[in-house]
């Protein structure tokens, strides 16, 4: 990972990781639809509502280091 010089850099760098995680997250949606087993859907939804805490968190580190 290359080192970050300016807040500009880490600010890209944060939305390059909030990405990734709203693609994980679109993709735990289409697996808790994809399966049937119950159990197996309530621990996808877990992990889905994680990746939803995380990009909260990002858009506010975003926000906050733009303003």
């Amino acid at each position: 990972m290359e080192k970050m010089t300016t807040r500009a850099e880490f600010i890209e760098r944060l939305k390059e990781i909030r990405a990734v995680e709203i693609l994980a997250r679109k993709s735990y949606i289409e697996d808790v639809d994809l399966f049937k087993n119950t159990e197996l859907k309530v621990r996808i939804q877990e992990i889905k509502e994680d990746e939803d805490k995380h990009i909260l968190i990002l858009d506010q580190l975003i926000y906050m280091l733009e303003n």
